[in-house]
């Protein structure tokens, strides 16, 4: 044949033993490295091979709740966990000394944030009974995979981040629960944590690593009575509080049109709404994360800003002041959300 020398044909007709044998090797490894790939970020296999050895944490002590000094009446805490991306590392010098990040910022954030919710779950007390809180977690618990480039701004690989993460939440909703008679905890998956490069719409749960941090999280508060974990599969969760509909998602569900997205969120949220219409999972409000700003559109839609703080991306791409704060509202049976806190990290 034209364009072939006598030895590629010899070759052909006659192939060389050992080179059958490493293509038929190196076939089967590409199959093999395709498997792993599928299973990567497979939670519910990851959190199998090591329940076993995790090991609960001690409770802490349960504080008294104070009767309230008035008569009005009951509430529940809701405290939204958003896009802590533990892991990730901001550089100061990087920023203009306008934001920096690292491991030992989020151990402290975590630590500002339990202690200031008591706090002010304190300061409403003296009105009202406040005996249940529930925690929205709404993921990108991590900076994650997503973006290969970004891999140079973290300060630890995912596997041990995974592992101190899930032992730091697991100690937050602990600290908490000793100042509440309940806790629930509702874990929805963000798009930092995916092992995916490209989002997914089936399985986004198994191949998230921040589903693994809230099996492994339960695990570890598995000795303390008074906390109920609710991790769904799904990226949107539909919630009770105090008779209110709560729809908890991380937020990337809805479509960006803008450099504020507003109007994208909006169009999205109420879709949803629309599509839910006279089902048990229609929702009175939605709270989300992911778009690291703090914002309430139409006084139903609450955009939660986020653990981690300024970064470079959202301050020279997106060019917006973000705050590190946490949010915590507080809803009555009558009137829904009533008081609104921003925790300051």
């Amino acid at each position: 044949m034209a364009g072939k020398s006598k030895q590629e044909l010899n070759r052909e007709t006659d192939p060389d033993p050992v080179l059958v044998s490493l293509r038929e090797e190196l076939t089967a490894q590409i199959r093999e490295n395709e498997k792993l790939k599928r299973q990567t970020g497979d939670d519910d296999r990851l959190f199998n091979h090591i329940q076993d050895s995790i090991e609960a944490l001690e409770p802490y002590r349960a504080v008294p709740i104070p009767r309230p000094q008035l008569k009005h009446a009951p509430l529940e805490a809701l405290l939204c966990v958003t896009d802590a991306h533990s892991e990730e590392v901001v550089d100061a010098e990087e920023m203009e000394g306008l934001g920096s990040y690292n491991w030992a910022t989020f151990l402290s954030r975590m630590e500002t944030l339990g202690r200031k919710t008591v706090e002010l779950t304190g300061i409403m007390r003296q009105a009202s009974q406040v005996d249940q809180l529930t925690i929205l977690m709404l993921g990108d618990w991590f900076l994650g995979q997503i973006h290969p480039d970004e891999l140079v701004g973290a300060s630890m690989p995912l596997p041990p981040a995974l592992a101190r993460a899930s032992r730091q939440a697991a100690d937050l909703v602990l600290k908490l629960a000793a100042h509440f008679k309940s806790v629930r905890v509702v874990g929805v998956v963000g798009n930092h944590g995916r092992s995916t490069s490209k989002p997914v719409s089936k399985m986004s749960a198994d191949r998230n690593w921040d589903y693994a941090l809230y099996l492994i999280a339960k695990e570890f508060t598995r000795s303390a009575d008074n906390v109920v974990w609710d991790i769904p599969r799904s990226l949107v969760k539909v919630v009770d509080v105090m008779g209110w509909r709560v729809a908890a998602t991380h937020g990337d569900i809805a479509v960006r049109t803008h450099r504020v997205p507003y109007f994208g969120i909006l169009d999205s949220m109420r879709k949803q709404q629309l599509s839910r219409r006279k089902t048990d999972v229609d929702f009175d409000y939605v709270y989300m994360g992911h778009w690291h700003c703090d914002t309430l559109l139409e006084s139903d839609i609450v955009i939660c800003p986020p653990m981690v703080g300024r970064q470079q991306f959202g301050q020279y791409r997106v060019h917006a002041k973000t705050v590190a704060a946490q949010r915590l509202d507080f809803f009555s049976q009558k009137y829904g959300p009533t008081v609104s806190w921003n925790i300051r990290l």
